[in-house]
């Protein structure tokens, strides 16, 4: 059973909050590792990491997965487009909604420089399956970045939090507030 069907299930059960939250997230990692372990050979140097409210297993009924696949660089970049193809089509092909990434460790860090939403969604990655040593790395190097730039980044995630204020109003006031803003 995909994840589409499985999150039906699971809005319908009843579950609710954190748990239904977690429940969804559960669902989306069994199903993620099925699709990884179906289209990649066994060994090192791969892994999917959930970033965002997905790292967080913080799914909402609505979310999409927000995925990065994790390689070392040392396979063939048409190897690895073709490990991502074979991911992501399933996902695309059950409408269930996706964001995602294909990134060495090196360049995951490089683009959370320079870009504060990929700086926020890996401060919550989270190894799903594949190369634990490799999310693991991610990890240590995006918390270590985070806590050596924080002077810069905290005054921008403020200015990012007063921007979606007067862009989209306190939430508690709104007859349709936007959730995930």
């Amino acid at each position: 059973m995909g994840y589409g069907e499985r999150r039906g299930e699971l809005i319908a059960s009843g579950l609710r909050g954190p748990k239904l939250r977690g429940a969804l997230a559960e669902a989306a990692d069994g199903w993620l590792t099925e699709l990884f372990e179906s289209a990649t050979e066994r060994g090192s140097g791969l892994a999917l990491v959930a970033v965002g409210g997905y790292g967080r297993a913080e799914l909402s009924p609505g979310s999409d997965l927000d995925v990065l696949l994790l390689h070392d660089g040392s396979r063939k970049a048409a190897r690895i487009s073709e490990l991502a193809d074979a991911i992501w089509y399933p996902v695309w092909d059950a409408r269930v909604k996706l964001d995602h990434s294909v990134r060495t460790v090196a360049e995951a860090r490089a683009l959370a420089r320079e870009d504060l939403a990929v700086a926020l969604g890996l401060l919550t990655a989270r190894h799903v399956v594949g190369d634990p040593a490799l999310a693991a790395e991610l990890r240590a190097v995006t918390l270590a970045d985070w806590r050596a730039r924080a002077a810069k980044r905290l005054p921008e995630v403020k200015e990012t939090r007063a921007q979606r204020l007067e862009l989209h109003g306190e939430l508690a006031y709104r007859l349709e507030g936007d959730l995930k803003e």
